[in-house]
């Protein structure tokens, strides 16, 4: 059976406290000369005493009611309403408890979720709050709110598909509210890659303004968030606001879904300036756009394909540092050495295109290629001028990255002037042959730190000098790392025509 407090000591000592002063104003009052007043407030005062006790017991008694209730009874009620309102089963595994106060409610402990036999979260303690109306009649009984603490959610990347959903539609009209709990991000394979810890969380749909609400204070990679989102069911818009303290960093998102094509615009605030992009997407295609221009053109555009699944980026900057962007410790190539690419469903084309290179004067109109598909990376048809001199392409190329970590590449250079050519590699005069086009084809191995020379063609012709100087070049295992470098590399093979 249950176990439940009607009253605390403290309710109780205050109740005594309050009859102890009735009393002592009732004998104040006992005065001959105030005997027939008395009397008849006493008259008046017994009806609303008996009325008090009355309305008192049987409060009491329908508030108690259901902690007579056989456990195994209530857990199949609450079992029942859960399952048909979220879609997914619960499981108990202790005795449930009863309380009044504060507000009438069930208490269980040690709750699990469970979908499609996986587990999706463990629980310390639920509080189910009923509805007052129908203690009595407990066919009527209803669940009003639920209350979880401590729980750890798994969240696994086909949830997400199903969180986008669980917005499109109403939701729980009894309100949910988190404490203290966690959600563990896993992937297929059951590793966790990221955790939320959940200060608070709760969500609901409601009647009366036919919106779905949810809000969520927590912390992801130490930082502190708070999430509030809309969705409104007559106006057909949802909105979304998310914001970093911390970082001092916030996303604002609005979207129209009237029509079939759902329109929208994602605003992100850093500090004191404000980037906006509008986007526009149905069932199999997501576009969208940046509202900032660099030279009359976006600053990013692109268009997701959702079946097949593929993506086409482009980005416009107005300069690029090369070495930050392609240097051994960028971020970039950590990025791709991370292998988060491998997957056979995704394909993108990523276009990065830059005027001016900041750390190189000379250099301009970068274009930048990067092509994922059919679980292979290259960078095809990426190049970028030296100015008046000469333009590189990237012709051929490939990233691997399994056990190891190598990058083929093939560029053909073509030149447009070969005197300013030498002029900026201080090339020796007597070694100044006119040519058109060089092709080199390299292999760079990323954890040895290696880079090989393949070939080396020189206006579509080579010899015995180049062969030979090629073989050298590998057998020293020079590399290429800095300017000097580089303009040692041209004067070297230059010599050898």
């Amino acid at each position: 059976m249950f176990n439940f407090n009607l009253i605390s000591k403290k309710n109780f000592l205050i109740f005594l406290k309050k009859v102890n002063l009735i009393l002592i104003s009732i004998f104040n009052n006992l005065q001959f000369k105030n005997l027939k007043r008395l009397t008849k407030l006493f008259l008046i005062d017994k009806r609303v005493i008996f009325t008090l006790i009355i309305i008192f017991f049987s409060v009491f008694v329908h508030l108690s009611t259901p902690a007579f209730y056989k456990d195994s009874w209530v857990k199949g009620i609450v079992k029942s309403q859960f399952e048909k309102e979220f879609k997914f089963e619960i499981k108990f595994s202790e005795k449930l408890n009863y309380a009044i106060f504060p507000i009438p409610h069930f208490r269980f402990k040690n709750v699990e979720l469970v979908s499609n036999e996986k587990e999706l979260a463990k629980i310390e303690l639920v509080k189910v709050y009923l509805t007052f109306s129908k203690f009595l009649d407990k066919n009527k009984m209803n669940i009003q709110n639920i209350n979880i603490k401590k729980a750890k959610f798994n969240f696994y990347k086909n949830d997400f598909t199903n969180l986008i959903n669980f917005f499109n539609k109403k939701i729980n009209e009894k309100k949910i509210i988190i404490f203290d709990s966690k959600i563990f991000l896993k992937d297929d394979a059951d590793d966790i890659y990221s955790i939320i810890s959940i200060d608070k969380s709760q969500s609901f749909y409601d009647n009366f303004e036919a919106t779905n609400n949810l809000d969520v204070n927590g912390d992801i990679f130490n930082n502190s968030f708070k999430l509030n989102l809309r969705n409104d069911f007559v106006e057909k818009k949802s909105n979304l606001d998310l914001t970093f303290d911390k970082l001092n960093k916030r996303f604002l998102n609005t979207i129209d879904f009237k029509n079939n094509s759902k329109e929208g615009t994602l605003s992100f605030f850093d500090s004191r300036k404000k980037y906006d992009t509008n986007y526009s997407f149905n069932k199999d295609v997501l576009s969208f756009n940046s509202e900032e221009k660099i030279d009359d053109k976006s600053f990013y555009k692109g268009m997701v394909n959702f079946s097949p699944f593929s993506t086409n980026l482009e980005i416009n900057l107005k300069s690029v540092n090369l070495k930050n962007l392609l240097g051994s410790e960028s971020l970039f190539l950590e990025v791709l050495k991370s292998n988060i690419f491998a997957n056979e469903n995704l394909n993108f084309n990523i276009e990065v295109k830059s005027k001016n290179i900041s750390d190189h004067r000379k250099l301009k109109n970068l274009i930048l290629n990067i092509n994922y598909e059919n679980q292979s990376l290259n960078f095809d048809q990426s190049n970028f001028l030296l100015q008046d001199i000469l333009k590189i392409n990237l012709i051929e190329s490939e990233f691997v990255n399994s056990k190891k970590q190598f990058f083929f590449g093939k560029f053909k250079i073509m030149i447009d002037d070969h005197l300013k050519l030498y002029r900026f590699f201080q090339t020796k005069k007597k070694y100044r042959k006119k040519i058109n086009s060089i092709y080199i084809a390299i292999k760079y191995d990323f954890l040895k730190n290696k880079l090989t020379l393949d070939e080396l063609i020189i206006d579509d012709k080579t010899n015995e000098n180049i062969s030979n100087f090629i073989k050298r070049f590998n057998q020293d295992n020079q590399l290429i790392e800095n300017k000097v470098d580089l303009r040692n590399f041209f004067n070297s093979f230059i010599q050898e025509l």
